[in-house]
């Protein structure tokens, strides 16, 4: 007994940020290659420097990291979205990042807003995530399709009224086509910007791991490591 209770005592007064915590993330190209390499790796590993978490990270396919959290083998994931997030109860870290969803169209339409979307038939890409002010707008029409050279195609073919996408995979796939000329877009007016995040658990714990990161970002952004412009959807991450 005597032994049981100094191992206890000596519990009770260990350091609250030492503990051991599983945090899980996704293959992202640029972004989360391994874990040390890509951008978001090297923000998360400054995250647990600021905070002295001991953590072990594992990067697996979305899904997979998805259904590890919700059965509790994940304390925490990253980077998430809001139409993303699970069914049962969790909590979210201030954003770190921003995600931009730009308009693509044929020259010379005169689509520019979400509201101009309306009655129209949109092209988007399965698995993707666009805003629930698009999602759930039940005069959009959205057109699922497998990838952005599928929605290029139809828009071309005129079975689209628009494409919507981001700056990376839906620009390279116009720039890298035959019909670069034929559709506009401007990367500097996106038609919505989500913010991304941590997921934790809503429990005590949970709660405590969300606190500790949020510190480490609000450290991170009054500094000018991390830098979110809402209004434009520019965000940097300067490490």
């Amino acid at each position: 007994m005597r032994y049981l209770f100094l191992i206890l005592s000596a519990l009770a007064f260990y350091p609250a940020t030492a503990f051991s915590t599983t945090i899980g993330s996704y293959y992202i190209s640029n972004l989360v290659i391994d874990q040390q390499q890509g951008l978001f790796i090297r923000m998360h590993n400054e995250v647990l420097r600021r905070i002295s978490l001991d953590s072990n990270l594992i990067i697996q396919p979305t899904k997979r990291t998805q259904r590890d959290f919700k059965q509790h083998k994940l304390d925490a994931y990253f980077p998430a979205l809001l139409e993303n997030l699970p069914k049962s109860e969790v909590i979210i870290s201030d954003p770190f990042y921003l995600k931009t969803i730009v308009l693509f169209t044929k020259v010379g339409s005169a689509i520019k807003t979400i509201d101009d979307l309306e009655g129209k038939v949109v092209g988007v890409v399965t698995g993707y995530s666009y805003g629930e002010n698009i999602t759930h707008n039940q005069n959009i029409k959205l057109d699922y399709a497998k990838n952005d050279d599928v929605n290029i195609a139809r828009l071309m073919r005129g079975y689209l009224d628009a494409i919507i996408g981001d700056y990376t995979s839906t620009v390279a796939a116009i720039e890298n086509g035959k019909h670069s000329g034929l559709i506009q877009y401007d990367l500097d007016k996106p038609i919505n910007v989500l913010d991304v995040f941590y997921v934790c658990h809503d429990s005590i714990a949970g709660k405590k791991l969300c606190g500790s990161i949020n510190d480490a970002l609000e450290q991170m952004k009054l500094e000018g490591v991390i830098e979110l412009d809402l209004a434009s959807g520019i965000a940097t991450i300067d490490l």
